[in-house]
């Protein structure tokens, strides 16, 4: 089989050149704020049962008055997150992981001149902080660029366009296909992917439209990946995450992939209550095909958006929540694979 190619960043495929040729720069500002945001990169600890963890903050102002915001956690690689909200009304900084989704990060805090000072809610966790400011924010290690897309007939489209920021000629490149709900969970898989070499787009599922790169999908937006992979331009390769696929009817949604020869790669979390992890893994094994390079994992003990949820340990000392390596890392040798 031949593998699909690499996009080059000197021309991407036809639907990232076709973004790029199309990019109207960004909108206005909004209002202006009432005090110059906190940005910077911040430096602290939060502490909970007596298990302290090293933290990272980095604040940027895209526009006047708008911030986008990384919460790391150093001791802990690949455990970070970019706030999906984040808001500034002088003196009060509010970040959310995941507005209305339950398990999510939230950060509230107050700004007291180089220092912020607050309280991170995580899952049942509520740790007090005081960060320090020590210094500018650092380069996010990737190109964030806003297209504007103007399609005859309809409304014009707003993407975001993620290129690592490094010297490499080449790229695998990934067009992540969310909805409203699962929009910061497909956010926080782009930036974590472009920031490790790998092209990152951002479309609603009813654009989807592209070369050959490769597609993701998660839960209801699934099938519309399927969808997508069986008609032209076909792309390379998908990323299933919580496919629906434990009776016959939703299990045939996804035959198209070993019909076209198309590799997947499908992840289930074992904590996921949404969907019938180990029934749809089952089924689905055999719908993709076993050609090299598909393949389907359920990862036991992990959360939707795979991580080893916190917990006391047998010493009594509090656990941090982990990502799962078996998932992040996995992740991107896959693509870099493709």
């Amino acid at each position: 089989m031949q593998r699909p190619s690499f996009l080059r960043l000197s021309g991407l495929a036809s639907l990232l050149a076709l973004l790029l040729s199309a990019c109207s720069g960004n909108p206005d500002s909004g209002e202006v704020p009432n005090a110059a945001p906190p940005t910077g990169h911040y430096e602290g600890a939060i502490s909970y049962q007596g298990s302290e963890l090293r933290t990272a903050l980095d604040l940027r102002e895209t526009k006047s008055g708008q911030l986008t915001a990384t919460l790391s956690f150093p001791q802990v690689p690949g455990l970070e997150f970019e706030a999906a909200t984040a808001n500034y009304q002088a003196p009060q900084l509010r970040l959310e992981e995941a507005p209305g989704q339950p398990g999510g990060i939230v950060v509230q805090a107050v700004r007291e001149g180089d220092f912020l000072r607050g309280v991170v809610n995580w899952d049942s966790v509520r740790a007090d902080f005081v960060w320090v400011r020590r210094g500018e924010a650092p380069a996010p290690g990737f190109l964030d660029t806003t297209l504007t897309v103007a399609v005859p007939g309809q409304p014009a489209l707003r993407l975001r366009l993620l290129l690592p920021d490094d010297t490499l000629p080449r790229h695998p490149a990934l067009v992540l296909l969310a909805s409203a709900t699962d929009g910061p969970a497909a956010a926080r898989r782009a930036t974590h992917l472009a920031r490790r070499g790998i092209v990152t787009l951002l479309l609603p599922p009813s654009a989807a439209d592209s070369g050959r790169v490769g597609y993701w999908g998660r839960g209801t937006v699934a099938p519309r990946v399927a969808e997508a992979a069986g008609q032209q331009p076909q792309p390379g390769f998908a990323v299933l995450e919580a496919a629906a696929a434990a009776t016959h009817a939703e299990a045939a949604a996804y035959q198209v992939f070993n019909q076209q020869r198309i590799p997947v790669l499908a992840f289930y979390a074992g904590l996921d209550t949404t969907v019938q992890a180990a029934a749809s893994a089952r089924r689905l094994r055999p719908i993709l095909g076993y050609r090299r390079g598909t393949q389907v994992q359920v990862l036991a003990g992990v959360t939707s958006d795979f991580r080893r949820p916190g917990r006391t340990g047998s010493d009594g000392q509090w656990q941090w929540p982990q990502p799962a390596p078996e998932y992040w890392n996995g992740l991107v040798e896959w693509l870099k694979a493709r």
